[in-house]
C-alpha cells in the first residue's frame, strides 16, 4: 500500500499501519484487495478483543482492542432508502444516527438482542473501528456524493472512532472526495509478492508432496512470466488468483481479461454440484448475465445488490418453456441453489449479489455482446455510457467482442465514434475519446488493430483542446485526463520527433531573488510557509537558457532505452552504469507514453540528459523558471492551489498526462513545474550562500541531490516554487522524474552534464 498524507514523501507502508490515520480512504483497482483488507483488519481486531493475538493491537496502532464495525456502504444506502420517513428512523438524510439505526436493524434480523443504543454507545464512548466498504458501489454520482456528506457528518459526530473508507480510484474524485481524510492506495503486487502467493498456492494444492508442489510452481511461474500482458494481469490479486485457478484446470493462460473472466466463471459454474434437474453450466452463465444486465440497468441506477424477488423477476423469462405461473418460483429456486455452491452469486438475508463486482460487470458486458441491438438504448440514448459505473463494462465489452471477431469490435468502435460526432461540447467529446482509449488499452494484450477512419483522428485532434489554456471550464479535470490518456495511446503529437523543438521555452538572462523567508513580510520573497532550508533569500544572475516545456515523457525515455542508452557507458560518466536496464515499474509506465517518466534515479536522469546533449537544470535555473522575477509562490502566481491547477495531495492518486493542468503553467508556458512528479536538479543539496552569485551550480560534493516541484501525493506547501527537497542520487520512486535545460542554440550539440 502507498500512503498519501501530509508528510514529505509518499512511501510504501504495511496495510495495517495505514490505520495510524484516524480518518483514512483506501483506493484500489477492481480486484486489488480493498474488501479483503477490511476483512483482514476486522479479523485482527476480533482476535485482539478475544485475547487471541496480543500483537494485533500494536500492528493496528491501537492502545486497546478496537470494536470493529464492517459494512458495505451500498447496504447502508439501501437501508436509508427503505426506512426514510418511517417512525423511529432519522429524519435527516445525512444524520449520523443512520449508522446505529442500521446496525440495530441488521442485528435484529439475526435475532440478537443488540439494539441501536448499544452501537451508539460503542461509537460515542469507545474507540470503535468503522470500516465502510465500497464508496464506488453507489448507483450514481449523486448517491455517492450523498454518502460522502453522510460520512463527513458521521466523522464529526463519532469523533472517537477511526473510520476507513474504500473506493475504486475512478469514483473517488471531485465532489466525491472526503476532506480531512488521509489517502492511501493499494499498490500492485510486486514480483516477490507474486512469488510468495504462487509458493503458498502450490503448497496448498500439494501439501504432502513438496516435489510436486515445486514442479507445479515452476510451470505456473513460467506461464505467468511468459508474456508481458500476463505479468501485468498477475499484479492484481484477484487476477492472479484467477490465473492460478485457470492454469490448474486448463494448463494454459488466457491472453486478455475478458477471456480470463470467461474461464474462471465457466470453471465455477462447472464446479457446482450437478443434481438431477439442475441446469447445465452454459445455461447458468447465460441466465446470470441477464441478471447482471438487469442490475446494471436498474431503473434507480446501477445496483450491486437486489432482493431475491427482484432478481427472480428479472430472469423469470429465461424459463419460457414453463407455464407463466411457474416461472417466478423456478427462478427463485435457481438463485437459492446458485447461492449455495456456485461461488458466482451470494445471498445476504433476503438479498442477492455477485461475489465480486467485476463478475457483474463482465457478465453485463457479455449480455450486451449477445444483444447488439440493445446498445443504442442502454448505452447511448440514455447517455450513461460515460458514467463511471459503466466504464469497466464498456472496457470489458471490447474484450468480449474480440473473441467473436474483430468486426464486432469495429462495430463498437464505430458506434462510439458516431455518438461522439453528434456531441458538441468538449466535455462530451473528451469523454468519448477517453472511453475509446480505455477500450483500446484493454485490447492491447491481443493485440487489436483499431480502424483509423478520419473521424477518429478528427476526434482526437478536437480533444487536443484539453491542453489549451483557454479550454472550456466545462471540461472537468477528470475528463481531460481520460481524453489525454486516449491521445497518448494514439500518439500524442506534442511528443512526436518533428514537434520536439516546440517543447523548449526561452528564459532570458537576468537577476532574480532566490529562496523564501518568513520573518519579514516587507522583505523580498516573504512566505509564511517557508522552511529554513529555503533561506536566506539571495540575488542570483543567470545567463539565458531554455527549459523543457514538460518533464521528459515516458515515450521520449523509451527512445533512450531502444537506442541502447542503458548499454552505452559513454552516457554514464556520473556512475552506476550497468546497474539498471530500465526504469522502475516500466511495464506499467510503458502503457502511458505521455506521462512523465518516473522511477529513475539521478544517474539515469543524467545519462538521458547526456544522450540528448542537454543538462539537468541547476536548482537556480529550475526556480527561476518556476517563479519568474517577481517571486511568485507557485508557477501560476500566488493563487492558492486546487485540483485544476496541479496534480497534488492525492486528488488523482497517480501521475497524469503532462500539460493537463494547463492553468497551472507559468506565464511563459512551462507546464507541470508544481505537482505530478518531483524533478531532479543538477546540484548537490546544501544550505544556501546568501551572497550574490552568478550561474550557481551548487556545492562540488555532497550526499544528496536536489529535488524540486512536489509530486502527485504531496500537500500544497510542498509544491511551492521555493520548496527544496533532497534524495540520495541512487533513490528511485514513483514520485520522481526530471526535465532538461539547454543553452541557447542548436539542441543537438554535445554538452557536458557534469561540469562540476
Amino acid at each position: 500500500m502507498r500512503s498519501i498524507d501530509t508528510s514529505e514523501r509518499s512511501k510504501p507502508i504495511e496495510l495495517e499501519r495505514a490505520l495510524y490515520y484516524r480518518r483514512l480512504v483506501v483506493t484500489g483497482d477492481p480486484g486489488g484487495g480493498k474488501t479483503t483488507f477490511l476483512r483482514r483488519i476486522c479479523q485482527l481486531a476480533c482476535r485482539a478483543m478475544l485475547d487471541q493475538d496480543a500483537e494485533a493491537i500494536v500492528r493496528l496502532g491501537f492502545e486497546e482492542p478496537p470494536f470493529p464495525i464492517l459494512l458495505r456502504l451500498s447496504d447502508l444506502q439501501d437501508h436509508r432508502k427503505s426506512c426514510k420517513g418511517r417512525r423511529g428512523a432519522p429524519a435527516v438524510w445525512s444524520s449520523p444516527e443512520w449508522l446505529p439505526h442500521y446496525l440495530g436493524s441488521e442485528w435484529a434480523k439475526e435475532k440478537f438482542a443488540l439494539e441501536a443504543g448499544f452501537f451508539r454507545k460503542k461509537l460515542q464512548d469507545e474507540s470503535a473501528l468503522v470500516l465502510l466498504d465500497g464508496l464506488d458501489e453507489a448507483s450514481s454520482v449523486e448517491e455517492r456524493q450523498s454518502l460522502v456528506q453522510w460520512i463527513e457528518e458521521a466523522s464529526a459526530r463519532w469523533e472517537n472512532c477511526r473510520i476507513v473508507v474504500t473506493s475504486r480510484p475512478a469514483a473517488y474524485r471531485g465532489e466525491s472526495t472526503l476532506p480531512g481524510f488521509a489517502y492511501a492506495s493499494i499498490e500492485d503486487l510486486d514480483d516477490p509478492a507474486i512469488d510468495t502467493f504462487l509458493t503458498r498456492w502450490c503448497q496448498a494444492l500439494h501439501p504432502a508432496q513438496p516435489e510436486r508442489a515445486a514442479c507445479h510452481q515452476t510451470e505456473l511461474t513460467s506461464a505467468i512470466h511468459s508474456r508481458p500482458e500476463i505479468r501485468r494481469l498477475a499484479r492484481n490479486p484477484v487476477m492472479l488468483t484467477a490465473l492460478a485457478v485457470v492454469h490448474w484446470n486448463e494448463t494454459r493462460l488466457p491472453e486478455q481479461r475478458a477471456e480470463l473472466y470467461d474461464s474462471i466463471l465457466t470453471w465455477l459454474s462447472r464446479s457446482r454440484r450437478m443434481k438431477p434437474g439442475r441446469i447445465k453450466p452454459e445455461r447458468c452463465i447465460l441466465i446470470l448475465q441477464n441478471l447482471a444486465l438487469s442490475m446494471h440497468c436498474h431503473p434507480q441506477g446501477r445496483r450491486t445488490q437486489v432482493t431475491r424477488f427482484e432478481a427472480a423477476q428479472s430472469i423469470a423469462g429465461d424459463w419460457r418453456e414453463l407455464p407463466q405461473e411457474e416461472r417466478l418460483a423456478t427462478a427463485e429456486g435457481f438463485l437459492r441453489r446458485e447461492e449455495e455452491d456456485s461461488g458466482i452469486i451470494v445471498g445476504r438475508g433476503h438479498e442477492v449479489r455477485f461475489w465480486h463486482l467485476t463478475f457483474q460487470e463482465h457478465l453485463t458486458a457479455r449480455a450486451l455482446a449477445a444483444r447488439p441491438d440493445r446498445w443504442p438504448g442502454i448505452l447511448f440514448e440514455s447517455g450513461q455510457i460515460y458514467q463511471p459505473e459503466w466504464r469497466e463494462v464498456v472496457s470489458l465489452l471490447g474484450g468480449v467482442l474480440q473473441t467473436q471477431g474483430v468486426e464486432r469490435v469495429d462495430s463498437l468502435f464505430t458506434a462510439l465514434l458516431d455518438d461522439a460526432a453528434q456531441r458538441d461540447r468538449l466535455q462530451e467529446k473528451a469523454g468519448a475519446a477517453g472511453l475509446l482509449g480505455s477500450v483500446l488499452r484493454d485490447l492491447s494484450f491481443v493485440p487489436y488493430r483499431a480502424p483509423d477512419p478520419p473521424e477518429y483522428r478528427r476526434l482526437l485532434n478536437e480533444c487536443m483542446a484539453v491542453f489549451d489554456r483557454e479550454r472550456s471550464v466545462e471540461v472537468s479535470i477528470e475528463t481531460a485526463i481520460e481524453a489525454a490518456e486516449a491521445i497518448g495511446q494514439a500518439g500524442d503529437p506534442r511528443f512526436e520527433k518533428d514537434q520536439l523543438e516546440e517543447n523548449w521555452v526561452e528564459i532570458p538572462a537576468g537577476e532574480f531573488w532566490m529562496g523564501a523567508q518568513k520573518r519579514y513580510d516587507a522583505e523580498p520573497n516573504f512566505d509564511a510557509e517557508a522552511f529554513g532550508v529555503e533561506s536566506p533569500v539571495h540575488r542570483v544572475y543567470l545567463d539565458a537558457y531554455q527549459i523543457g516545456r514538460y518533464p521528459v515523457s515516458v515515450g521520449e525515455y523509451r527512445r533512450f532505452i531502444e537506442a541502447g542508452g542503458y548499454q552505452d557507458e559513454a552516457h554514464w560518466p556520473g556512475g552506476e552504469f550497468g546497474k539498471w536496464t530500465e526504469p522502475w515499474a516500466w511495464e506499467y509506465q510503458s502503457q502511458h507514453p505521455n506521462h512523465p517518466i518516473f522511477g529513475v534515479n539521478w544517474f539515469e536522469a543524467a545519462a538521458y540528459a547526456h544522450w540528448k546533449g542537454a543538462l539537468l537544470p541547476t536548482e537556480a535555473q529550475w526556480e527561476r523558471a518556476a517563479r519568474g522575477t517577481e517571486g511568485a509562490r507557485y508557477p501560476w502566481g500566488d493563487q492558492e492551489p486546487d485540483a485544476d491547477l496541479l496534480n497534488y495531495d492525492g486528488n488523482v492518486g497517480r501521475p497524469t498526462p503532462m500539460g493537463i493542468h494547463v492553468q497551472g503553467s507559468t506565464p511563459s508556458g512551462v507546464c507541470d513545474l508544481s505537482g505530478n512528479v518531483w524533478e531532479w536538479c543538477q546540484d548537490w543539496f546544501e544550505i544556501y550562500n546568501q551572497e550574490f552569485t552568478k550561474n550557481p551550480s551548487g556545492p562540488e560534493t555532497g550526499d544528496r541531490r536536489v529535488l524540486r516541484g512536489g509530486a502527485w501525493s504531496n500537500v500544497a506547501w510542498l509544491c511551492r516554487a521555493s520548496m527544496r527537497n533532497h534524495y540520495l542520487p541512487s533513490d528511485r520512486s514513483d514520485l520522481i522524474g526530471f526535465r532538461l535545460v539547454v543553452r541557447p542554440g542548436p539542441k543537438s550539440e554535445s554538452l557536458d552534464p557534469f561540469p562540476l
